[in-house]
């Protein structure tokens, strides 16, 4: 017997890796892009690149989300050991979900290892960039 999840319609959802993996690629089999992943609340943010080491910093050491109004298309994240700019198209629901430390992850679009996105609506990220105090990283 299953059990409808009361809570459903109020969580911020960008899907899910088992929902990546099931759905498929057109693209030569690739699973199809994610920008990002939502949950209800995490302590870490993933912070995956397609050039550069991944970061995974707690959220407590977040200390402002930047953006650009209701455009969705730039991302300022100020840690306070580092600087996380983000950049691409759609992206308010990720926005709302940094803001509420429900984001699990973040991934730029990397051609070699997703099927290219085929809605234009969907959240798109094409750069991240990671600044520490030694430079950018």
């Amino acid at each position: 017997m299953s059990q409808k999840d009361p809570l459903a319609k109020f969580r911020i959802t960008g899907g899910t890796d088992t929902e990546k993996k099931t759905k498929g690629g057109n693209d030569g089999g690739l699973p199809p892009y994610q920008a990002f992943d939502a949950r209800d609340s995490n302590t870490r943010l993933q912070i995956r690149r397609v050039h550069g080491c991944t970061h995974s910093p707690s959220y407590q050491y977040l200390l402002n989300v930047s953006y650009d109004g209701d455009h969705g298309t730039e991302i300022v994240l100020t840690f306070s050991f580092m600087q996380v700019k983000i950049g691409g198209r759609n992206l308010q629901n990720l926005i709302k979900a940094l803001e509420k430390h429900g984001c699990t992850y973040i991934q730029d679009y990397d051609p070699n290892a997703f099927a290219a996105p085929t809605d234009p609506a969907e959240p798109f990220i094409d750069l991240i960039e990671v600044i520490t105090k030694g430079g950018a990283d």
